[in-house]
């Protein structure tokens, strides 16, 4: 089995610079640093990771607490894509993510410091949610390091990566304008789901509307909490309060699915089909309902930017600037009947 001399004698180094290396020391050329990868590859060499990370006093691994139970998260596609994007991210940087799902948001400090204790993790993901500006609190008073997926106050100005809804909102009501609709239902997100509201979606939709000379009516807007079932109700509802509904915009891809049933159950076809506008593009939805235009939320890059960010606070010591993503819209043509097909 090679030795760490063995690396420093191929590699033509000092064993300590060998060490400084493996430490990820900045006092190391990059040519020298490379010379040694090389030699470490080429003998098969692995240090013990375990005495490398405590005499580091780091653990490599990242905690990711998402509050809201296994039955909602490990079934959201949305969430799934941010963890895709955060753990594809870390495991480049050779970081490893462990992801803890309490059941309810008031367990999720326990849960977050549970993680921190004596430092099993380096840092922590966090959502906001109920409770969330205690963990910072508690964090920050025990110089811990953290980022959120989303703004949790109006004064946090740094370690969060925010989506703002706003751009995708309004361009996605501005063609469903175009296109001749005045009867334009919002099925957005629940102002209770997250600590932190915007309202951004809400506001793009509003300012839609506004440029358009069209006056905003509350009975065209429902909440949801993300899911298939919220979607479907609310697409029935809107329709039973707004008979004359002709489209609607749904603040995620669940939702989604769920207002494109409750269309296909209400016999809704032809010339009285409703338009519906996805709210996050995801690729699950891409392939199952590619006539279906959409905003696009950069769910994957957003858990990526998560996963950058912690890194860099971890490797610098300091808290980080935070970084506000944008939604986009996609228009795609309508091919009728693909939607209805889907459901049969």
């Amino acid at each position: 089995m090679p030795t760490l001399y063995d690396v420093a004698k191929l590699a033509k180094v000092s064993p300590k610079t060998v060490s400084r290396v493996i430490n990820q020391s900045h006092l190391v050329a990059e040519e020298t640093r490379k010379k040694v990868l090389a030699a470490m590859k080429k003998l098969d060499y692995h240090p013990n990771a375990i005495a490398t990370s405590l005499k580091r006093q780091r653990s490599n691994m990242i905690g990711f607490v998402v509050p809201y139970g296994s039955e909602f998260v490990f079934q959201d596609p949305n969430m799934m894509e941010q963890l895709r994007g955060t753990h594809d991210y870390l495991s480049a940087e050779g970081f490893e993510l462990v992801v803890t799902v309490p059941q309810h948001k008031k367990d999720a400090l326990q849960e977050a410091l549970r993680l921190t204790k004596n430092r099993h993790v380096d840092g922590v993901i966090l959502y906001p949610s109920l409770g969330v500006d205690e963990i910072i609190s508690e964090f920050r008073e025990k110089n811990l390091r953290y980022v959120t997926l989303g703004i949790c106050s109006e004064q946090q100005t740094d370690n969060f990566v925010e989506v703002d809804q706003t751009p995708g909102s309004f361009l996605a009501t501005k063609y469903l304008l175009s296109l001749g609709h005045r009867q334009i239902g919002l099925i957005n997100k629940s102002r209770s789901f997250f600590m932190y509201n915007r309202d951004d979606l809400l506001n793009g939709y509003r300012m839609a509307l506004e440029e358009a000379g069209i006056a905003f009516r509350s009975s065209l807007v429902r909440e949801g909490n993300f899911t298939f079932a919220d979607g479907y109700a609310n697409l029935r509802s809107l329709l039973e309060e707004n008979p004359e509904l002709t489209a609607v915009i749904c603040a995620s891809d669940p939702m989604t699915y769920g207002a494109l049933r409750a269309i296909h159950d209400l016999g809704l076809v032809g010339d009285r089909s409703i338009e519906v506008v996805a709210g996050d593009n995801l690729p699950l939805t891409q392939k199952l309902f590619p006539q279906v235009s959409s905003m696009t939320n950069p769910s994957y890059e957003q858990g990526r930017t998560a996963g950058k960010m912690i890194v860099t606070i971890i490797n610098e010591g300091r808290d980080q600037p935070g970084v506000n993503l944008k939604t986009e819209f996609v228009i795609r043509q309508k091919e009728l009947g693909k939607a209805t097909n889907f459901f049969s």
